[in-house]
């Protein structure tokens, strides 16, 4: 099965033109608002997508999304990763469906993102025929 290949680069939580929130994660930001980050950057993400789909006359039930990446601005001691991320792929497979939404992960916390965000997110995507 031949496929293609689409990437979506980092997505922050924006809307408006605005970071939702800024900080770390386990100091100015707590569990609830870093979920609620993940949620609006998944969303930005697959508002890049569905972008990409129209530009280029794809049709998006054949999006298949392959592996997503988080990276948390987090505090040292912040070790609840994987459980956090869990809003973003749930979105995603609310979104495409079980079987085009299912895909493996890698979330990683990091010192600082850009424009102090507390969650940046990309993802790979493929074109199936």
């Amino acid at each position: 099965m031949a496929e293609k290949l689409i990437f979506v680069s980092g997505q922050l939580p924006i809307t408006k033109g605005e970071i939702l929130s800024t900080g770390k994660i386990g100091r100015e930001i707590n569990m609830e608002k870093a979920k609620e980050s993940i949620k609006l950057a998944t969303v930005n993400l697959l508002l890049v997508l569905n972008k990409i789909t129209i530009e280029n006359n794809i049709n998006p039930n054949q999006i298949k999304c392959i592996n997503i990446k988080g990276y948390l601005n987090c505090i040292d001691s912040f070790s609840e990763h994987s459980k956090l991320f869990n809003a973003s792929s749930e979105l995603i497979i609310e979104v495409l469906g079980d079987i085009h939404g299912s895909h493996s992960r890698s979330v990683i916390g990091v010192h600082s993102l850009p424009l102090d965000s507390p969650i940046e997110i990309d993802g790979t995507f493929s074109i199936l025929k």
